[in-house]
């Protein structure tokens, strides 16, 4: 099965969204801006399910992944190089400013996406759900255990 990605800038600002696009030899990028709140602490999952925000186990994503639902990994970029979630997007963010984060996201705004990061102590994969939510993604969901029990369930990675 294929996926088919859009490519998806999202600038993460306090202002409402807006949409441009720049083409590149044929192929279109779109820029994106939307609300973000940077969140100095891990969020408690009371706070993600409030937002909208499903928060599923180990198996639950293990679940989500065999049905083809696509990964967003919110780690450090030498840590994914080191391994993720086989088929993991990444989440690139700009650590000098917390402002924005960079995403390829499915066109279909029903396709269940899950994120995550390093467990329930980082908040990088719960921004990332929220600010994808806020922008009318209808499935997402947050994988608060993180990489590391992925890996202790054996599950699917690649680097």
């Amino acid at each position: 099965m294929k996926r088919l990605l859009t490519p998806l800038i999202i600038i993460l600002l306090s202002a409402g969204a807006t949409l441009l696009a720049v083409e590149y030899g044929g192929e279109k990028s779109y820029l994106h801006q939307i609300p973000y709140k940077v969140c100095p602490i891990a969020p408690l999952p009371e706070e993600a399910k409030e937002k909208g925000i499903k928060i599923v186990s180990t198996k639950e994503a293990s679940k989500l992944y065999k049905e083809g639902a696509y990964f967003y990994d919110a780690r450090r970029t030498a840590h994914y190089d080191e391994g993720h979630v086989k088929g993991a997007k990444p989440v690139l963010f700009d650590d000098s400013k917390a402002r924005y984060t960079v995403l390829a996201l499915p066109k279909d705004d029903k396709t269940p996406l899950v994120f995550y990061c390093y467990g329930l102590t980082c908040a990088n994969s719960y921004e990332a759900a929220v600010a994808t939510k806020e922008y009318g993604y209808k499935n997402v969901y947050w994988y608060s255990a993180g990489y590391d029990a992925w890996l202790k369930a054996k599950l699917p990675t690649e680097k």
